[in-house]
């Protein structure tokens, strides 16, 4: 991006591209194309115990978080956090490494499956598992909740009415750990029988291939059950993970961890991208009791990162943010003059920049209050364009690390990022330009 920065002016402000264009100047930006292409996308854990759980589109591979850590300098004991967790592969790493380990997300599935893929069982819980499978398939029970009806069309009636049946008999045990592995289970085999697929910004319909729901279910726990029993995971090490914003970073880990040090934090936020990651995860979100229909969705979204299109209004953020959604609102009307058509979603884009730097920027802050000095920070993030203006989100967000308390390591430079064949057709530098990056922030 230096070059191009240095031989085009992509931006109407010079103001902006000189700032852009001093950031890269002075920064480490390295590339390692080679090393991490492969491991900032969550194929690389479909087959690995634990990660291959639950399919979280969004994640990273196992081995990616098992290098930061060593980057990070942190010590065995002490305590590995990700803000944003996910279905918790940093977090997994962490504590099948002699780490203790803290998980927090706004998506309430996420933080479950977090907690029950980190929390230690013994024989007696995985014993109590397959006695509660052994009585699944004389229930026949059903247990058509409402809030149900809100995604029904999603799945074929068969595989509908199978998922009620097993949702209905899990409600009926009592909590314990035996019975979150078996929720875990649940929730990872919704999509497959649903008629949908993650794409996008949302769902996309596809024939599900499942034709016996309890069986695929059976053998997903068991799945569950094996990796478990295989485990070296060490009982001496705690991890937990907590349904909450990354807003709240530093109170959630002192009460949960008031005698431990922050060894450090690693983590993948929601991209600046527009992308609803709720719309995504519906299906489970709903079909989980997580939310309540639609109506608990649109809460849920309140406390989320600003990176969808919709959010919360924000008038200004940090200067050189401002400028960038002004270069985007600036372009909006152009491109509706040549394509003819009022864009409504592109619109909207200006405000979610706004936002989501505004957001991200109390997050940082919590960070830098959470670790102590010397300790180093991971954010594993990619940049974005609308109407051919690149957000260079990792420069970004590393010159706001710095007007928190971190110096910038390195922004390590994983592969090329990705944007719509519109954009790529009409500006073609963006094919060269986008990055998806490592930030590597060093408290102060």
């Amino acid at each position: 991006m230096k070059e191009l920065l240095e031989n085009t002016q992509i931006y109407e402000s010079q103001k902006l591209q000189r700032f852009l264009l001093e950031l890269e100047t002075r920064y480490q930006i390295v590339s390692a194309q080679k090393q991490y292409r492969n491991l900032v996308n969550f194929s690389a854990n479909a087959k690995v115990p634990f990660h291959q759980w639950f399919v979280y589109r969004e994640g990273f591979a196992g081995e990616l978080i098992t290098e930061l850590i060593k980057m990070s300098g942190a010590n065995k004991g002490e305590c590995i956090i990700d803000p944003f967790c996910g279905s918790g592969t940093t977090n997994v790493v962490s504590i099948l490494n002699g780490f203790h380990t803290l998980g927090l997300d706004v998506n309430p599935m996420s933080s479950f499956i977090t907690n029950a893929k980190i929390d230690s069982y013994c024989e007696n819980d995985l014993s109590l598992v397959e006695t509660y499978l052994s009585n699944l398939h004389s229930f026949k029970e059903h247990d058509f909740k409402e809030t149900y009806e809100d995604i029904r069309k999603y799945f074929n009636n068969l595989n509908f009415n199978g998922l009620v049946r097993i949702k209905t008999y899990l409600d009926t045990l009592p909590n314990s750990k035996s019975k979150n592995l078996m929720i875990v289970a649940f929730n990872s085999i919704i999509i497959d029988c649903s008629n949908r697929k993650r794409d996008g910004n949302g769902l996309k319909k596809r024939f599900s291939k499942v034709n016996d729901v309890e069986f695929h279910y059976c053998n997903k726990l068991n799945l569950l059950l094996n990796d478990v029993r295989n485990s070296n995971r060490s009982p001496d090490y705690l991890g937990f993970g907590i349904y909450a914003t990354a807003y709240d970073l530093h109170s959630t880990f002192k009460d949960s961890f008031p005698k431990t040090r922050a060894g450090a934090i690693i983590f993948s936020p929601p991209y600046a991208n527009s992308f609803d990651y709720f719309e995504s995860y519906k299906l489970e979100l709903i079909f989980g009791d997580y939310a309540n229909g639609m109506k608990g969705i649109n809460q849920l979204r309140e406390r989320a990162i600003r990176s969808f299109i919709g959010a919360t209004e924000q008038n200004s953020s940090d200067i050189y943010v401002d400028l960038i959604a002004k270069e985007i609102e600036l372009s909006i009307p152009i491109k509706e003059m040549e394509t003819g058509k009022r864009d409504a979603r592109t619109r909207k884009v200006p405000n979610m920049i706004r936002g989501y730097f505004s957001d991200m920027n109390v997050v940082l802050e919590q960070c830098a209050k959470t670790l102590p000095s010397g300790r180093k920070t991971y954010i594993v993030v990619d940049q974005s364009a609308y109407c051919g203006k690149i957000v260079p989100t990792d420069i970004i967000l590393a010159y706001l690390g710095e007007q928190n308390g971190f110096s910038v390591g390195k922004i390590i430079e994983c592969r090329k990022a990705r944007t719509s064949t519109q954009q790529l057709n009409k500006y073609p530098y963006l094919k060269t330009a986008l990055r998806e990056s490592i930030v590597e922030l060093i408290k102060n």
